[in-house]
């Protein structure tokens, strides 16, 4: 399941729309005009352009009983069906901020009722899509109206938009007027008087906005992406995407010894010799937008991403106290275009090389400066605890974790109880929750790793042979007043009634390594020349178990 609010005007019939908005549309026309020229086509039909298989016009139209104009394209001659489109010039105004709110709404009439029309929106920078929407209708008869919205994902960024008929057969008309953009800026609301207080996932606080129970016969490759021959450069496994299934209700993340035959070396291992072999192998999960967009045209993925929100999972680690040495289960957040994450459960098995065993508990973390800045200087971007979960050993049974993320503050939950608390506002918090990092959008992720220098490489005499870290299900809430400032743009569906609606965002993808990572910088202690080849992160931490001890880690 996968449910999101549908607020963008999308699904609309004859000439009215199917939400509450007209009138907020209609009067904000005159104010919004600056984002779209000659939105009413009353200078020709300038600042428009349609595709390669369409001729373009302005026409004399009549709608509501009033004299109008429209831009037009009529289908050249074609063998097959083709998409037409009219695309809006790029918008002469900026918007500076990212998360802004846009929504944008257009009349049209085609005359081929029946067939679909789609409607989209583009915000650019530097000439690249970095973000768009869009929405798909049945045409009615007659004028209607067609709208898509969404999130701006950088700053400084214009907008054009677009309306298309798709299968357009020769002769077939689309016609479109009364273009509008509005523009909302972001707000940071203040949610709840106490951190405490502040639960999404509380029905009079949060809507859905995101959820995977895991009942299929495997993970939808549009929401989830299942990494597949790779090294994680500080573990001691190779990651293929056999370990990863679905069956029973639940995802399935195996971590297993591999027959002498199948190991593999990784010649660009963080610590050399001790972990350049790899004798096991484990599964990698995550909801990383896959694509790079060139164009406006381009199509996007579905996966999912939030700014702000309630994430949780309902799992069961393998990360038990004997032969689980090395073992590592973690269920995080990673930003979308920044170096930082959130961290909602990192469990570690034991016996490990130090006294301290820590299988029963876990850890929650966050880091402002994931792969970069944790490589540099003394005072580091990051915040963790140690959850009290009583006299509860956590790999003996299903257990939910969660992480409620607000304006103001971290709440870290385990079983539904807070064991852990970060406040933005608290004079003794790091400043960096205000920073560029934490005004991102995160993705999802649910790995296995296997082997760490800190706690310990596996080994047969203290590592079984096969374990099984096991998600029942993961879902996500947003708080009601953080839809204009933090709504994520994406495809809205909900699969156990069949409805759709189509509205799509996608980010543009950093250069170099794994489609969706963030760029890094160059680190000696990290060699960030595989940190960018290979994807994953490195950092710096600081543990006191009988003296202080500064340890690389990562993923």
């Amino acid at each position: 399941m996968n449910i999101r609010p549908v607020r963008t005007v999308a699904t609309l019939v004859a000439g009215a729309l199917m939400t509450t908005a007209t009138a907020a549309v209609v009067a904000v026309h005159a104010d919004a005009v600056i984002y779209v020229k000659n939105p009413d086509f009353t200078r020709s039909s300038a600042f428009w352009t349609a595709s390669a298989h369409a001729t373009k016009a302005r026409v004399k139209v009549t709608i509501d009983g009033k004299k109008a104009h429209a831009g037009q394209v009529k289908t050249r001659t074609t063998r097959k069906p083709r998409t037409v489109r009219l695309t809006s010039s790029l918008s002469p105004t900026q918007i500076p901020v990212a998360g802004t709110h846009v929504h944008a709404a257009a009349r049209v009439w085609t005359s081929a009722p029946g067939t679909i029309v789609s409607y989209r929106a583009y915000a650019l920078q530097h000439g690249k899509v970095v973000s768009s929407a869009r929405s798909r209708t049945t045409a009615p008869r007659g004028w209607f109206w067609v709208g898509a919205e969404l999130r701006t994902t950088r700053a400084r960024t214009r907008i054009k938009v677009s309306a298309a008929l798709e299968d357009a057969r020769t002769g077939q008309l689309l016609r479109v007027t009364d273009v509008n953009v509005t523009v909302t800026p972001p707000v940071v609301p203040t949610v709840g008087a106490r951190c405490e207080d502040v639960s999404f996932k509380d029905p009079a606080q949060g809507d859905l906005t995101y959820s995977d129970e895991f009942n299929g016969a495997g993970l939808d490759p549009r929401e989830w992406r299942v990494r597949d021959n790779t090294f994680l450069n500080h573990d001691a496994a190779f990651i293929a995407k056999k370990n990863v299934s679905v069956h029973d209700g639940y995802l399935d993340i195996r971590g297993r010894r591999e027959p002498r035959a199948s190991w593999r070396s990784n010649p660009n291992a963080l610590y050399g010799e001790e972990n350049r072999v790899r004798s096991y192998s484990t599964g990698y999960v995550d909801s990383i937008k896959n694509k790079t967009y060139e164009s406006a045209d381009a199509a996007s993925d579905e996966r999912f991403s939030q700014r702000y929100g309630h994430f949780e999972a309902r799992m069961w680690v393998p990360s038990e106290a004997t032969m689980s040495r090395g073992i590592w289960p973690a269920f995080w957040l990673r930003a979308d275009h920044q170096a930082g994450e959130i961290d909602a459960m990192e469990s570690y098995g034991g016996p490990t090389i130090r006294s301290f065993d820590p299988s029963s508990s876990y850890e929650w973390n966050s880091w402002g400066d994931t792969a970069e800045g944790s490589m540099t200087g003394i005072e580091k971007q990051q915040t963790h605890g140690r959850a009290d979960v009583g006299t509860d050993k956590i790999w003996q049974g299903w257990h939910t974790y969660a992480v409620n993320w607000s304006p103001r503050c971290l709440r870290y939950l385990y079983d539904g109880r807070t064991v852990g608390l970060v406040d933005f506002d608290d004079p003794s918090t790091k400043p960096y929750f205000r920073g560029p990092t934490f005004a991102d959008t995160f993705h999802i992720r649910f790995n296995l790793q296997i082997g760490s220098k800190y706690w310990g490489w596996p080994d047969p005499a203290r590592t079984r042979d096969q374990f099984s870290f096991r998600i029942d299900y993961v879902r996500v809430y947003q708080g009601k007043e953080l839809d204009a400032s933090a709504w994520p743009a994406g495809r809205r569906r909900d699969r156990r009634e069949g409805a759709q609606h189509d509205s799509r965002a996608h980010a543009e993808a950093p250069v170099g390594g794994i489609p969706g990572e963030p760029p890094t910088r160059a680190s000696r202690l990290c060699r960030s020349e595989h940190v960018s080849a290979l994807g994953f992160r490195c950092r710096s931490r600081a543990r006191t178990v009988g003296r202080v001890l500064v340890v690389i880690e990562g993923r």
